[in-house]
């Protein structure tokens, strides 16, 4: 399973906000107690300029942002070419396979040999078709298992070895063993196992290079005198190669079905993530491409037949029924296809789905082509490419959050003085609300409530700027720094949209960024 829609796709509000929470979270690390003892004393706490470029390449690193060279918007592209994939050892293989090979019989002349001179020595060759699994023009096999099986029914010693060799004369098979008669039951048998690797047919060609070349050499030994009748005796071999593994196959391949149930494509970061249900979003341009690659000498067709949305428990197929053509890729050079469900998409993404999952169903060899070739390592792949352009509208989003300061302490301070300033040209609006609260979450005081940010354009950038000021005034008995004892968590709210409360569809361009200024100043009583 792999998931298609993720966090970063739509949230680059979410990740302004977590930009400017943790600028403000350096005033949760302020401590005014442990600044130098001075009259007064002004401290920078942020002074920054930043672009959404430069917020969404900080926060994630499997997007990428760039600006549409013919309009200048900024469009963010996600991919992920292994959305499925399988190899061909997923749907072809080589069955298990059995050797005719004939009996050894001893002709008239060996047994008169035999029983003249009490042994004889014989030798056989023989070449056997190795069986042609299919309709195919070659197969290379990687590597297999031979079992071979012996039984002799001669009243001799039999002194049995032979050999087998593929068409390249390479060895496969070592075979030799002993079999005693004890002179009362004829009939003994033997088993045994054997390796090979790296063996080579060509079933359309010269017939030598579809056949195994076997070389028996066979001593009987008499035994208590007993002679031998023409045509009472043979040794029996039953030879078969199993667990094949090809290394290629060459030919008349078969079609097969691409497993439905393999290839569902899940995705379910909207349910995984309860802020992304609230959020009131509408992308204007969404763009979203399958890409599929064939490394096969086989053709490939994919239907992709619906995407199914799930939402507050209910089920919504919508249907596709696009089929995609793969050509049969050649030694090295895998092919690719895709298409674009950018208005089926648009409708999705912009219905704020609990979880999305796809349908594809493919066919190899859709038209049984004869000349094919799949190798072990032949596979194919599917992708997929998402490009959002940040032409979009943004509301409904809020966050709240809560930051310890604990350990302020005013002790002599007279009063702290913040200023804030802020230039923006993205069109975003953030409105931002700071309550300093008790232990039980009652408030004490509000530090800030109002618009951190208003949206503004490269043309016009809009600029912030504010003063809070809590002061131990000498002429009064107010005195708002006392109330910092108690204080011990910073409640933040903070409500993010495009412009006009997200109502109209805006435009983001690569040179738009944000500028802002946060600093502290600091006046304290001193006594000598």
């Amino acid at each position: 399973m792999k998931k298609i829609i993720r966090k970063p796709y739509f949230l680059f509000g979410i990740l302004v906000s977590m930009f400017i929470g943790g600028c403000y979270s350096e005033l949760s690390d302020l401590e005014i107690g442990k600044l130098q003892w001075s009259p007064e004393l002004g401290v920078p706490l942020v002074d920054s300029k930043f672009t959404l470029i430069d917020i969404l390449e900080a926060n994630s690193s499997d997007i990428d942002v760039s600006a549409d060279p013919s309009t200048d918007v900024l469009v963010i592209r996600i991919s992920d070419d292994s959305l499925f994939s399988q190899f061909a050892t997923d749907y072809f293989s080589l069955s298990n396979q059995v050797l005719n090979i004939p009996p050894i019989i001893l002709t008239p002349e060996e047994i008169n040999d035999f029983n003249a001179n009490g042994q004889v020595t014989v030798s056989r060759e023989e070449l056997i078709d190795y069986p042609n699994q299919g309709d195919l023009d070659r197969i290379i096999i990687d590597q297999g298992t031979i079992q071979t099986e012996v039984t002799e029914n001669f009243p001799a010693d039999v002194d049995l070895s032979f050999d087998m060799e593929d068409p390249t004369s390479t060895p496969i098979l070592n075979y030799s063993n002993l079999f005693s008669y004890d002179g009362f039951n004829p009939i003994s048998s033997d088993q045994s196992t054997d390796q090979f690797n790296d063996v080579e047919f060509t079933f359309n060609a010269d017939p030598s290079l579809r056949q195994l070349l076997l070389s028996f050499d066979v001593t009987l030994t008499k035994v208590n005198g007993q002679n031998l009748v023409f045509g009472a005796n043979s040794i029996d071999l039953n030879i078969g190669v199993e667990d094949l593994a090809f290394e290629a196959l060459y030919g008349d391949l078969s079609s097969q079905n691409i497993s439905t149930e393999e290839n569902t494509i899940q995705t379910d970061a909207f349910s995984q993530n309860e802020l992304l249900t609230e959020i009131d979003y509408y992308f204007e341009d969404p763009q979203f491409r399958l890409v599929f690659t064939n490394s096969m000498g086989v053709p490939i067709r994919f239907d992709v037949n619906n995407f199914t949305t799930y939402k507050d428990g209910a089920a919504n197929q919508e249907p596709i029924n696009t089929a995609i053509e793969l050509e049969a890729a050649t030694t090295g050079s895998p092919t690719t296809s895709g298409n674009n469900f950018d208005n089926i998409f648009k409708s999705i993404i912009n219905n704020v789905p609990d979880s999305v999952s796809l349908q594809v169903d493919g066919l190899i060899d859709p038209n049984n082509t004869p000349d094919n070739f799949v190798t072990k390592d032949s596979y194919f792949q599917a992708g997929y490419e998402v490009s959002l352009p940040l032409e979009f509208r943004l509301g409904g989003l809020e966050i709240n959050e809560t930051v310890s300061l604990d350990g302020i302490d005013p002790q002599e301070l007279q009063y702290a003085l913040f200023k804030f300033t802020s230039e923006n040209s993205l069109p975003i609006d953030l409105n931002f609300r700071a309550d300093l609260l008790r232990e039980d979450s009652t408030v004490v005081m509000n530090l800030f409530d109002g618009k951190f940010l208003a949206g503004g354009s490269v043309e016009s950038p809009e600029p912030i700027s504010d003063l809070i000021r809590l002061e131990d005034d000498p002429e009064t008995t107010n005195n708002e720094l006392e109330e910092l004892i108690n204080v011990k968590r910073v409640g933040i709210r903070a409500t993010i949209s495009t412009t006009n409360n997200g109502s109209e569809v805006v435009t983001i361009t690569s040179g738009a960024s944000v500028k802002f200024n946060l600093a502290v100043q600091a006046k304290y009583n001193v006594n000598f």
